[in-house]
């Protein structure tokens, strides 16, 4: 067993395939999809900025929304962090 276990991880090494990369999606691209949010206000596409920037998850499931929800779920985002406000001027 313990020759097996040797043999698999010499081999392991010994492999020159690439491990497959994470899909990361362009901070342009998320830019992109804030700004086509109607009424989505500057503060708050930038504070979902950033938040989408930082977890590729979330902005996957933020694309999955329907269009008419999108700005909605976006602005709970903003308040469930305690963040919406916090950076806004009027």
């Amino acid at each position: 067993m313990l020759g097996d276990m040797k043999t698999s991880f010499h081999d392991a090494l010994k492999s020159t395939e690439s491990l497959p990369l994470h899909h990361v999606t362009p901070p342009s691209e998320i830019l992109a999809a804030l700004q086509v949010i109607p009424d989505l206000a500057r503060c708050d596409l930038l504070q979902s900025y950033g938040k989408l920037i930082l977890n590729e998850r979330l902005f996957q499931a933020f694309m999955k929304l329907p269009m008419a929800v999108r700005k909605e779920w976006l602005l709970m985002l903003n308040e469930k962090n305690g963040n919406r406000g916090r950076f806004c001027t009027i």
